[in-house]
């Protein structure tokens, strides 16, 4: 089991890079692709609550709001964001009698939850915000999109290796053992710091702003375990050990994206607040 985490981490890992890399076409499409496996992995789990979700409406939706994102119709997504809300409080009251309030709640949840991570991402990618800020670069090593997308991954994956290596070795208090077990304030801490050597480190190679880099990465360390948490959560209410089982030894796409839903969004925002 170890084995296979770990062999699929290593071409996991290399695949991601090179997408991120290369972007464009490709970037987009591995997004969009992350974004229609995270719903249906969400949708499956919702269904053991005996939700009705308007599971291949939310399908349908993310794919034409990331298409329309990537084709620059800013129109076309305000007015997929009115369709969105519309239809989940008419559909309250088209279907009345197998639809309730609650069962549109848990897909707007659903909807905002995995699609707001991935299109940060996506949109951080992009390079709309990145491009104007080479300003707080010493001298343009790589180009500010890729840099952020780069420094937001890996410094998300130091939060949990950190955090999962400090606790084997150090944990003795637990965070949150009603939601998350495993976890301890050891292991926390130790994310919280690895997090910030990966995010200085980065800064220091790459000519980055040290200010803005501590602060970026003081964001990373604390939505990441916000974001390992809340698909815990999501998992023990629905009474399943993993979102799925696509990635072998790792679980599902939500099981190993769910830090990265958390962070993309918080490093988006702060990076348009600075721009």
């Amino acid at each position: 089991m170890l084995a296979k985490r770990i062999i699929t981490g290593i071409v996991g890992g290399a695949l991601t890079i090179f997408v991120i890399y290369e972007g464009n076409w490709l970037f987009f499409i591995m997004m969009t692709l992350l974004a229609l496996l995270g719903w249906y992995e969400y949708s499956t789990l919702v269904r053991k609550l005996n939700a009705k979700l308007a599971d291949k409406f939310g399908a349908v939706w993310l794919l034409c709001f990331f298409g329309a994102y990537w084709y620059g119709c800013l129109k076309v997504m305000m007015l997929l964001a009115i369709i969105l809300l519309a239809w989940l409080l008419l559909r309250t009251v088209f279907f009345h009698r197998l639809v309730t309030p609650s069962d549109s709640a848990y897909t707007l949840y659903g909807l905002l939850y995995i699609g707001t991570g991935f299109f940060a991402m996506l949109a951080l990618r992009s390079g709309m915000v990145a491009s104007d800020m080479t300003g707080v670069f010493g001298s343009v090593m790589l180009e500010p999109a890729r840099f952020f997308m780069f420094l937001l991954v890996f410094s998300t994956w130091a939060s949990d290796t950190f955090a999962f290596a400090t606790g084997k070795c150090l944990g003795r208090n637990k965070l949150c053992p009603s939601i998350s077990p495993g976890k301890t304030r050891e292991g926390a801490i130790g994310g919280f710091l690895g997090t910030l050597l990966i995010a200085l480190i980065f800064s220091l190679i790459f000519e980055f702003s040290v200010i803005h880099a501590l602060a970026i990465g003081i964001i990373i360390a604390v939505m990441a375990p916000l974001g390992d948490l809340v698909e815990s959560i999501l998992k023990r209410v629905c009474q399943v050990k993993d979102s799925g089982m696509l990635i072998p030894g790792h679980g599902g796409v939500l099981d190993r994206f769910d830090s990265l839903i958390f962070t993309a969004p918080a490093v988006y925002v702060y990076l348009v607040l600075i721009s």
